[in-house]
C-alpha cells in the first residue's frame, strides 16, 4: 500500500490523483493522510486517515499496511522537525521506500536549507529513500500572481532579472507516481537517489510577464522591487513574518542566479520533456483573465 502525506496541499493534492491513476493499472492500494478527514474527496477507492505528525500514534496508524510513502512536510519554520517525527516513526516500520518531497538549492536559501536538513536526517535513519528535488513550481504564478496581474495588469518580486528553471507540479507529481507504482524501485536505480526536477528552460520574471502579455492580449508588466520594498508588502498581504523572510530569502537566491540549472530527469523518468512555461499558461489562463470577466 502507499501512503501520501500533506494530501491536502499543492503538491499533495496533485500527486494523490496521480499516483490513484496509476495504482488502478499497476494493482496498488493507496491511503490519503489528512489533518481532519471530514469532508475530504479522494479519487475512487482511495482510503482516507488522519495525521498529525505532532502525534506519534497517528503516524503508526496511518503507516499499518504500508510499504511505500510519500513524504510532504508544511512549508513552515517546523518542516525539519516534523519531518524528522515522521522519520523516526518510519525508521521502525516495515516501509521500503521513502520518497520524499525536497528541494533543489541545498543549504543556499531557508526553504532549501530546511529540505536538505531532513534530508541528511532521513538519510541517518537508514530509511530506503528517493528524494525528490524541484526547483520552483509554475504554479506559484497562479498562487501568488494571479491576483495583482487581474487587478493591476502587474505582478512584483525582488528576483531582478534571474532566472529559474520551473517545474509543473503536474511533472513533479507525474514522477512522483511513477516512481511510487515502480514494482522494484531498489532494481530500477530509484533508492538512495536524489532526482533534481526542473523544467525545460530557465526563465526571468520579464520573458514570463511578456509570455503573459502575448497569451493574454494585454499588457502585463513585472515590477522589480527591492527586497526592503517588498518585505513589508508581504507583511501586509498577511504573509508570516517568518515565511516572509524565507520567501525574500529564496527571491535573492533566484536573484543571484543560483535556480537556472536544467536536469534531464524528468524526460529520463517520464520518458518525455516536462511541461514548457508556455504550455502551463495556455492550460492556465483563466487565472488570469478574472479581472476581464468581472468587468464585462
Amino acid at each position: 500500500m502507499i501512503l501520501i502525506t500533506g494530501a491536502s496541499g499543492n503538491v499533495g493534492r496533485e500527486v494523490l490523483k496521480q499516483t490513484a491513476e496509476a495504482a488502478a493499472r499497476t494493482g496498488d492500494r493507496v491511503r490519503a493522510a489528512f489533518q481532519a478527514t471530514a469532508g475530504v474527496v479522494v479519487p475512487p477507492g482511495v482510503e482516507t486517515v488522519a495525521l498529525d505528525y505532532n502525534e506519534p500514534e497517528t503516524i503508526r496508524t496511518a503507516l499499518k499496511g504500508v510499504d511505500r510513502v510519500f513524504l510532504v512536510g508544511p512549508p513552515n519554520s517546523q518542516l525539519p522537525a516534523l519531518e524528522r517525527k515522521a522519520a523516526d516513526v518510519i525508521a521502525h516500520s516495515n516501509i521500503r521506500q521513502l520518497v520524499k518531497l525536497s528541494a533543489m538549492g541545498g543549504r543556499d536559501a531557508t526553504f532549501t536549507r530546511q529540505h536538505a536538513d531532513s534530508e541528511d536526517y532521513i538519510g541517518s535513519k537508514g530509511i530506503p529513500y528517493t528524494f525528490l528535488r524541484p526547483n520552483g513550481f509554475m504554479q506559484n504564478a497562479v498562487i501568488y500572481n494571479a491576483r495583482p496581474i487581474n487587478e493591476h495588469n502587474a505582478f512584483f518580486g525582488s528576483e531582478g532579472d534571474g532566472r529559474v528553471s520551473q517545474i509543473d507540479i503536474r511533472d513533479v507529481a507525474a514522477v512522483a507516481a511513477k516512481i511510487l507504482t515502480c514494482p522494484d524501485p531498489e532494481r530500477d536505480g530509484h533508492i538512495g537517489t536524489a532526482y533534481t526536477l526542473t523544467g525545460p528552460e530557465a526563465l526571468t520574471n520579464f520573458e514570463i510577464a511578456q509570455m503573459l502579455s502575448r497569451e493574454l492580449g494585454r499588457d502585463i508588466q513585472f515590477i522589480n522591487l527591492p527586497p526592503e520594498q517588498l518585505r513589508p508588502a508581504l507583511l501586509g498581504a498577511g504573509v508570516p513574518t517568518w515565511s516572509a523572510d524565507a520567501i525574500l530569502d529564496l527571491q535573492r537566491l533566484y536573484r543571484e542566479g543560483k535556480a537556472a540549472a536544467i536536469t534531464d530527469d524528468v524526460e529520463q523518468i517520464l520518458g518525455r520533456a516536462p511541461t514548457r512555461f508556455a504550455e502551463f499558461l495556455a492550460d492556465h489562463r483563466s487565472a488570469f483573465e478574472v479581472r476581464q470577466k468581472a468587468a464585462s
